[in-house]
């Protein structure tokens, strides 16, 4: 296997690093985890300021409406939702709903960060946003993550009815962004698991999109699948800017899995008898990411079950 030829700059990207150097150095710098809190929450002001600018300048924020509503989870914390539709919803004009983990190395993103593009969603699609705002590191290692995801997801599935209308329509597509990728598998493989176990379960979910997904721990990546470890992306981009080995390094320290043979975090590895019934999906790579073939490889597995 061999993905290494998307790893080379395109002409869009040396143009834009011309014309904005610093974008060349992101993520090089900061990668102390004692400095995590700090790094996150420079992060999380400069991601949360850009988003509500645009939302501004796109007069998105007079056409949808965003709300947060509080889900129990299997502990004694609540689960934050934030939920995006048009101030003016016809329900016969909606189209279904999105259920949304946001990136960001399961470290970044907060209430605020994503509006911009839940909103965008909500607009170009026709549907009802639902984003889950799981708790983050550096304060809550895996499985905090994932248990929120599918402690959300559960709470969804089993009260949306009085949740939202969107919900009824029998269309829900799950999206996840890098960490948020992780958080998007681990719902399906909930529901695909529900649909085995319980007699006369339907499963819920209809269509899946993966943006840069986080798909297998770093220190269990399957390197002998390669056609050799210097063409992996782990290796021919580890010195990329955005999520540098260092950044990457980072964002799994601070993540705490104490085995990272964990199929929660390697959902890329899993078999396909593990994965049958997966629902449609489509998948965004970057071909300079250090996540890109994870990407690739459960895109190519995917494949191979049709």
């Amino acid at each position: 296997m061999d993905f290494s030829e998307f790893g080379q700059p395109t002409k869009e990207w040396l143009n834009f690093i011309a014309t904005n150097p610093s974008a060349a150095k992101d993520g090089f710098s900061g990668n102390d985890p004692a400095q995590a809190e700090f790094l996150r929450d420079v992060s999380n002001t400069s991601r949360s300021a850009a988003s509500e600018k645009m939302m501004a300048e796109s007069g998105l924020e007079c056409r949808i409406k965003r709300s947060t509503v509080q889900v129990p989870s299997r502990g004694t914390h609540t689960i934050p939702l934030r939920i995006y539709e048009p101030h003016v919803l016809n329900p016969e004009q909606t189209m279904g709903a999105v259920l949304y983990f946001h990136g960001g190395g399961f470290l970044f993103g907060d209430e605020t960060s994503d509006d911009f593009l839940c909103c965008r969603i909500v607009e170009e699609t026709r549907t009802v946003v639902l984003s889950v705002l799981y708790r983050h590191t550096h304060k809550y290692k895996h499985p905090a993550q994932v248990n929120d995801a599918q402690d959300a997801f559960s709470y969804i599935r089993k009260n949306a009815a009085a949740l939202h209308p969107a919900l009824q329509q029998e269309k829900l597509v799950v999206m996840g962004i890098s960490a948020g990728g992780t958080l998007a598998a681990n719902v399906v493989i909930e529901d695909i698991k529900l649909s085995r176990s319980q007699s006369g379960y339907k499963p819920i979910i209809t269509g899946t999109l993966l943006v840069i997904p986080w798909l297998i721990h770093i220190e269990n990546y399957p390197f002998d699948l390669f056609k050799s470890r210097e063409a992996t992306a782990k290796v021919q981009n580890k010195e990329m800017p955005v999520i540098p080995s260092e950044r990457l390094q980072l964002f799994s320290i601070l993540l705490g899995s104490e085995d990272p043979t964990d199929e929660r975090l390697n959902i890329a590895l899993l078999s396909q008898e593990e994965l049958e019934g997966w629902p449609r999906t489509a998948l965004l790579v970057a071909g300079a990411d250090p996540l890109r073939d994870d990407g690739l490889l459960f895109a190519t597995k995917l494949k191979g079950m049709e």
